[in-house]
């Protein structure tokens, strides 16, 4: 698999001591931590938000190298806490703006239109003004413009922060297929365990440095340390390991009708 970002010796503002990790491209990485560990900042500079020099490689070049114009069409950044305003009176107003910055012929447009619609389960929603729109619908509007313009990694800020459960499941499930449709890299902050739960790879900062890496099944189930930094377990993992403590299950179950099934046997 290829290198998609390089990060040497992070140092920043008191919030990160010579952090250094790589992210795989084509991958969904999470990156989670207790509250004020500095998440938000982190996104902001691995967007390029905060450039910081000769510390972050994107493709094998860093970042302060590309001229912003590429470094904007190979980058996509939402951080809802930004409080973005919407342009138009209207989602199709709105979306159809941005249509017309990538697509050229009618056609094309009128089609990309369609597909987004269907999608992103927009279609009641397209009179209405997006900025009067909850959260959730917000969330996708954002994501539908900011992947029209196929960027090759997408910066995520907690995006699934103020939203339901089933809300959160059919966000983290539309980014996983277009993960898969178009092979983009995503990364992600977000301090619930739950969505991390979803990505290929999960990062854990601590006390300006990353705390633990890898598989985020294997990294959730060390409970004593995410504890005690402050990070709540999913409940199913949580369940699966009291469990374990009583001999009462082999391994971590995230279904409850299997865990169930497994008990009573």
């Amino acid at each position: 698999m290829k290198e998609l970002m390089e990060i040497t010796n992070l140092c920043y503002q008191g919030l990160f001591e010579n952090i250094s990790f790589q992210i795989e491209q084509g991958k969904f990485v999470t990156i989670s931590g207790a509250n004020n560990c500095g998440k938000t900042t982190l996104i902001r500079i691995l967007s390029g938000q905060k450039p910081i020099s000769k510390t972050i490689k994107l493709l094998g070049m860093y970042m302060e190298e590309y001229p912003q114009i590429l470094w904007k069409e190979i980058t996509g950044v939402i951080i809802p806490q930004d409080n973005v305003t919407f342009l138009f009176k209207t989602v199709e107003e709105e979306l159809n703006y941005t249509i017309h910055l990538f697509k050229k012929t009618e056609e094309e447009k009128k089609e990309t239109y369609k597909e987004i619609i269907k999608k992103y389960k927009l279609t009641k929603f397209q009179k209405e003004n997006p900025n009067d729109v909850s959260d959730f619908i917000k969330i996708k509007i954002l994501l539908a413009e900011k992947l029209l313009g196929s960027p090759q990694v997408l910066f995520l800020d907690d995006i699934c922060e103020m939203l339901e459960t089933k809300e959160k499941k059919e966000i983290i499930n539309l980014l996983r297929t277009i993960q898969l449709e178009t092979g983009i890299s995503i990364v992600m902050v977000t301090r619930d365990l739950n969505v991390a739960l979803e990505s290929d790879y999960l990062l854990i900062i601590d006390e300006k440095k990353i705390l633990l890496t890898g598989e985020p099944l294997t990294i959730i189930e060390k409970d004593n340390v995410l504890n005690k930094i402050g990070l709540e377990l999913p409940f199913m993992i949580d369940l699966s390991v009291k469990l374990r403590d009583y001999n009462l299950v082999e391994k971590t179950e995230l279904d409850i009708d299997r865990m169930v099934d497994n008990i009573w046997k």
